[in-house]
């Protein structure tokens, strides 16, 4: 900056940056400060989904396992009634022979009668439910376990349910089926299926509650939503709509010191001229200079400032959404300026050209040449100035300061002539 920046444009440039900083300090704060609305937890309800499909299972192992006891004395009084042996049974001994008083056979004794043979028929149709419910619960014992743990009392009866569900079921021929429904009554006839059928109820109970409970915590569980990824990372994001506006401000400073530059370089050869004899060339430079409008672009900082700050507010989730603000507003502010510029029109002339002549100090007087400029005409006299050639400019400037010298020298004369009671001249 020189003395050639004007005031308004200082004036302008701090404001600007001021906006910038607030704005852009709370839309930055914001953007890393935000979090992800509140939403029912997919994992709680999940889990409360995979919670209540075990109880299904749970209530088949306990159903199971109670009519396991049922089965086990049914199948016991069928395989008896079919003289299917007992295995917990030694075989039936033959009847010893008939003897006389003397120690011999008799004669003519009838033979001993022979055991009846096992009723083969049916024996494998009697098995069958008694073998469905072993073969489901061999299914249960790793899911009871591993939520109640492994009760010592249950372990023979849950390996020998293992071993019965590994038989394979028998074809049609009858003595195959007779010996896999002996071999499936040899290995459950004395098992403690009580065991066995109140671990699955206990089971089926903690399988419940454990339902219960996570369906109560899916109703309330909530948890964080992610922020949504864009186009860019968020850092990334915030970084650009950071480096836009500072851009921005940088630009506008540049132009401002551009402008003060150029007014050096264009007045400062002008006091040459002065010592020259052209006094009226460095005053129309004046004028002219004057006329021009301020330089930097506030407005491009400003909008910017406001529109990320908009965008952070309203919108602090999606952080691609904080560029485009403070893209949109970087027109925006642009347009808002220059709208400005176009509504303030001369409005500012008189006052940026009497600031310029404190600075340049011009052998003519500049207030006598704004004298003769009526209020409400400056632009047309900006325009007719900057219309005519240097020397013609010079000229025109000398002459309307000439013009209001010699109306205020007249005005002073009729003043004095009225303060002695003469009569004004002409």
């Amino acid at each position: 900056m020189n003395e050639y920046t004007r005031r308004e444009e200082v004036r302008a440039t701090f404001i600007a940056s001021a906006i910038l900083v607030l704005c852009i300090a709370v839309a930055v704060l914001r953007l890393v400060t935000v979090e992800g609305r509140l939403v029912p937890d997919p994992g709680a309800r999940r889990q409360a989904e995979e919670a209540e499909a075990r109880v299904a299972p749970a209530r088949a192992c306990a159903l199971a396992g109670e009519k396991l006891i049922v089965e086990i004395d049914l199948f016991k009084a069928a395989a008896k009634s079919a003289r299917m042996p007992d295995p917990g049974e030694a075989p039936p001994a033959p009847p010893p022979p008939a003897t006389s008083t003397k120690g011999r056979p008799p004669r003519n004794a009838p033979p001993p009668p022979k055991p009846k043979e096992p009723d083969k028929q049916g024996a494998w149709a009697s098995a069958q439910p008694l073998y469905k419910q072993v073969k489901t619960l061999s299914g249960c014992r790793e899911a009871t376990e591993a939520l109640l743990g492994a009760r010592v009392n249950a372990i023979p009866a849950w390996e020998a349910i293992a071993k019965a569900a590994a038989i394979t079921p028998p074809g049609a021929a009858e003595a195959e089926q007779f010996e896999a429904a002996k071999q499936l009554l040899s290995l459950v006839a004395d098992i403690p299926a009580d065991k066995v059928a109140q671990a699955t109820k206990d089971a089926e109970a903690a399988f419940k509650a454990n339902a219960e409970r996570d369906r109560e915590r899916a109703l309330t569980a909530m948890v964080r939503e992610p922020l949504p990824q864009g186009v860019f990372s968020r850092r990334v994001a915030v970084s650009v709509g950071v480096g836009l506006t500072v851009c921005a401000l940088f630009i506008s400073y540049l132009g401002v010191r551009a402008a003060s530059m150029r007014r050096l370089a264009t007045l400062l050869p002008l006091r040459d001229a002065v010592r020259s004899g052209r006094p009226g060339m460095q005053a129309a430079e004046i004028l002219k200079t004057a006329a021009a409008h301020n330089s930097g672009e506030p407005g491009l900082v400003i909008g910017a400032a406001i529109g990320g700050f908009s965008a952070a507010l309203l919108a602090p989730r999606d952080a691609d959404l904080f560029v485009a603000g403070v893209m949109a507003g970087l027109l925006i502010g642009l347009g808002a300026q220059w709208a400005f510029r176009l509504a303030l029109g001369a409005g500012r002339w008189r006052a940026r050209t009497t600031e310029l002549a404190e600075v340049e100090k011009p052998a003519i007087p500049i207030v006598l040449v704004l004298s003769g400029v009526k209020p409400g005409l400056e632009l047309e006299f900006i325009q007719f100035l900057r219309s005519l050639p240097p020397a013609d400019a010079a000229a025109a400037v000398e002459k309307l300061a000439s013009q209001a010298e010699e109306r205020i020298l007249a005005a002073a004369d009729a003043g004095a002539a009225l303060t002695h009671g003469k009569p004004p001249p002409g």
